[in-house]
């Protein structure tokens, strides 16, 4: 069954950005255990932020998406270079055997997040595909604040969900709508 979200006062919220992000916050969960052997958890409850606050922190993952009755947006998940260096040193040490621990965001390091953020993206949306018509664009793969300052084209509202790793650490999945 999938989750549901509810606003920060715990009434559940049916609107579409919430829809959007639960398979997403769901898949990046499961998909942190079996590909990185990383566990985290979410309370997969979103919280609405001023658009002054979606600060760049490292490295982003963004995907447009259209939904069947004309509503835009973007999905991102923005990791700090904590999060980012833990999570792609551990996709490459399980996906390739690699025991190095970049200390930076090398090419390797970036790859291994973009196969990791592919694989979510993938799952996430054949499970959006099956309830809902929604359209997707390539997902964009952002490390440095120019590129992230044109994520918010067009954002009215932005909706966070925060993701937690047990080693330390959190990143967060958004829902930037053109509404």
């Amino acid at each position: 069954m999938e989750p549901s979200f509810g606003d920060s006062d715990g009434t559940v919220n049916a609107m579409m950005h919430c829809d959007i992000l639960a398979p997403f916050v769901t898949e990046t969960l499961t998909n942190l255990d079996s590909m990185a052997d990383l566990k985290a958890h979410s309370d997969l409850l979103p919280y609405r932020g001023p658009l002054d606050g979606f600060v760049f922190k490292g490295f982003s993952v963004g995907l447009a998406i259209k939904q069947h009755d004309g509503g835009t947006g973007k999905l991102v998940m923005i990791h700090d270079l904590n999060t980012a260096l833990a999570i792609g040193n551990r996709v490459r040490a399980i996906l390739l055997g690699s025991d190095e621990n970049a200390q930076t965001l090398t090419n390797e390091v970036s790859e291994a997040l973009a196969e990791f953020a592919n694989i979510v993206i993938g799952l996430a949306s054949r499970r959006l595909g099956a309830t809902q018509k929604i359209a997707f664009g390539t997902p964009i793969y952002v490390n440095n604040q120019a590129a992230s300052d044109l994520l918010l084209e067009d954002v009215k509202h932005i909706y966070t969900v925060p993701v937690d790793l047990e080693i330390g650490g959190r990143f967060y999945i958004s829902y930037l709508s053109h509404e």
